[in-house]
């Protein structure tokens, strides 16, 4: 009997010591999920704080108060509310063009060629790999002029723009193989506006025009020029056919091909 008695002992401690020891580790989790999150239950907090991120816009950096009037300094035409919303439009229009999988619709006489094929690739190589990318219920809260660059024959303006979106993509069968259909993401995408200033370097871009003097004949190679540099004759302002929306891409890596 008393050789029955020690083993159930031996067990009722262990038992005691196993539940006291979970006792002890619940009330630390709860303590810790108090402070971090404010409630006992910590799979709740965890849950509360992406539902939160998920709902928080993220910030974005702005230049624009020190890059636009240098902008406007070089471009004396350049209108920043008109440009601004293009650059909106452009990417509200990149996500509708990859859910779609359809460049239809983009605004192809405000982007380069480049771009126009970048997105269309974009969707050829989703469909031969049977997916299907959505951005769903985009909503921009912010874009702000992030850099002015000139390089060469060009300038650049990026626009950096912050967005909360439903982002996934599906496989065949529809499963989710990237991104989260039920918790919003937020995020931010750059945006290039382009300004082909040398006419020599247009081709690169498909851009040609072959200005010349009406004149002299002689090449008018900046498009910001009113006046014939060899001659003096008047020159036909045709700064608003050059800016050109050139490149979209995400700022906040995540685990995307796309």
């Amino acid at each position: 009997m008393e050789k029955i008695i020690i083993p159930l002992a031996v067990i009722a401690v262990l038992l005691l010591v196993i539940v006291g020891t979970g006792f002890l580790i619940k009330s630390k989790l709860s303590r810790i999920s108090r402070q971090a999150f404010g409630t006992d239950d910590i799979l709740k907090g965890f849950k509360d704080q992406k539902r939160q991120l998920s709902e928080t816009p993220r910030s974005v950096q702005s230049m624009t108060n020190i890059y636009l009037p240098q902008i406007q300094r070089d471009f004396p035409d350049f209108d920043y509310d008109d440009v601004k919303t293009k650059a909106k439009a452009v990417l509200m229009a990149y996500f509708n063009a990859v859910s779609t999988g359809s460049t239809k619709t983009l605004p192809k006489e405000i982007m380069t060629n480049a771009l126009v094929d970048h997105i269309a690739e974009i969707t050829e190589t989703l469909a031969s790999n049977g997916q299907k990318q959505y951005f769903v219920e985009p909503v921009i809260h912010a874009c702000e002029i992030g850099r002015y660059i000139k390089s060469g024959g060009t300038v650049t303006i990026r626009f950096n723009t912050s967005v909360g979106l439903y982002s996934y993509i599906e496989d065949v069968n529809g499963s989710i193989i990237n991104g989260d259909r039920d918790n919003k993401l937020q995020t931010v995408y750059e945006t290039d506006l382009i300004y082909l200033q040398d006419a020599d370097k247009m081709g690169v871009y498909g851009e040609a025009l072959g200005l010349t003097c009406p004149n002299c004949g002689a090449p008018i190679k900046n498009l910001g020029m009113k006046f014939c540099e060899y001659c003096g004759t008047g020159i036909v302002e045709v700064n608003t056919r050059v800016w050109k929306f050139n490149a979209v891409n995400e700022q906040t890596k995540r685990r995307t091909a796309y």
